[in-house]
């Protein structure tokens, strides 16, 4: 997020009525981060109010623009669709072989939602066009502000908020969800920074944002917030410089992790044993080591079909770990590669590699020559795919819908008169 100097155009004001669409794409912004604010359990929940609202302008609308639209991507990016679509499909199958029907059950439900609605909301935004896009934008900013100050006043109060809303809630439960607010809002960091900049903020603004992101990058115990934000900034300011390579790059990593997955994270947990035997890492690092392990054990049992969507919860057996009885799986491996070898196995493996990829190539001409875009995008998605890849399960709701907003998000920055770089 470190600042760039351009030359810029002030982008014209807004004439006649406002665009339905551009209503719809500022709620967007401003209701992901009273969301992400408060916790990431109402994100999907908002971003299916927005699917619904611009799926019925969609269809409503007198040129049946949404109809339009996906017609054209369908012939446009045919090999992307299919393949999502068999992604989504077989996930969805591998719930009639798994032991967990009640959890497969629900998590097909919510995934079927948010395949159906997710569309609809990023096309409205991505259908906002000149001006539009500027409007848009400072309901993106407000959303992201909205969210820092939600999640920095809780951080410095003792949780105050969620202890209102949630008095028998236990500490540890409470971290864990802050800190995933934190991380949902802090995907959009590069985002919201490039919306500051070609809404021509203030340099304090800038500053208020950039030191909000490090602080919140910070707390609620989980480092690899920090992590994430410090390789997505190195990310975006490749991609300024260097965008078709950036979206190359992420797109490319991300595929073969996810390919390579049951030799990879083992191997991980093998050095870091070697490194640190016994029980000298921290208890986190230790336990995702020990994870890590059991599930390339599993993996190698059913490496086909997997065990099925929602299996991995059942893998409870107690094992030992600093002192104490831990479950084999802590509900899933904390990979979400690993979660989609073990629960999907290679088919769901190979198809999501095939999906990353082929994302990868489309990123590229959609977005590869506009660099500021670009570099919000491949920020977001550094952090997204770090966290994803060593901490969160592969059906988190929480986590596709910031997916789908920082994609949907980044559209707004996609601006000629923003793209002359000194």
């Amino acid at each position: 997020m470190s600042e760039v100097s351009f030359e810029l155009t002030q982008i014209p004001p807004q004439a006649g009525p406002l665009d339905p669409r551009t209503k719809i794409a500022g709620a967007f912004g401003i209701g992901f981060g009273f969301f992400a604010g408060t916790g990431v359990s109402g994100l999907a929940m908002g971003l299916c109010i927005i699917g619904i609202w611009g799926l019925i302008y969609g269809l409503s609308s007198p040129d049946r623009s949404l109809a339009k639209a996906l017609v054209a991507t369908l012939k446009a990016r045919t090999a992307l669709w299919l393949v999502f679509g068999l992604f989504v499909l077989w996930v969805m199958l591998s719930a009639l072989w798994s032991p967990a029907k009640i959890l497969a059950g629900e998590t097909v439900r919510r995934l079927a939602v948010l395949t159906v609605l997710a569309p609809p909301a990023i096309w409205v935004v991505h259908s906002c066009l000149g001006s539009d896009r500027g409007i848009a934008q400072r309901g993106i900013i407000a959303g992201i502000f909205f969210s820092f100050i939600l999640l920095t006043f809780d951080a410095n109060n003792h949780y105050a908020m969620n202890q209102i809303a949630s008095p028998g809630k236990l500490l540890w439960s409470i971290y864990g969800d802050m800190g995933r607010a934190a991380s949902a809002t802090l995907a959009l960091s590069w985002v919201g920074y490039a919306c500051l900049h070609q809404q021509f903020a203030p340099r304090s603004a800038r500053i208020l944002f950039i030191v909000l992101a490090l602080y919140l990058s910070t707390q609620f115990t989980i480092n690899l917030n920090a992590l994430g934000l410090f390789f997505g900034t190195l990310a975006a300011l490749f991609a300024l410089r260097f965008p078709k390579s950036a979206i190359g790059l992420v797109s490319g990593v991300s595929a073969v992790v996810i390919a390579a997955a049951p030799l990879i994270y083992p191997l991980i947990a093998k050095m870091a044993f070697t490194l640190f035997p016994g029980n000298q890492m921290p208890t986190s690092y230790g336990r995702r080591a020990q994870m890590w392990e059991a599930a390339g054990q599993l993996i190698a049992q059913k490496p086909l079909t997997g065990w099925g969507l929602g299996a991995s919860s059942l893998f409870d057996r107690p094992v030992p770990y600093n002192g104490s009885s831990w479950p084999m799986l802590q509900l899933h491996p904390h990979s979400a590669p690993l979660h989609i070898w073990l629960e999907t196995g290679g088919i769901g493996a190979f198809l999501a590699t095939m999906m990353v990829l082929l994302a990868g190539g489309v990123a590229m001409s959609v977005f590869g020559r506009h660099r500021i875009a670009t570099a919000a995008l491949v920020g977001g998605l550094t952090f997204l795919a770090l966290t994803w890849g060593i901490s969160h399960a592969a059906w988190r709701e929480w986590v596709w819908t910031s997916f789908a907003a920082l994609l949907a998000f980044s559209f707004t920055l996609r601006t000629p008169d923003y793209e002359g770089l000194p």
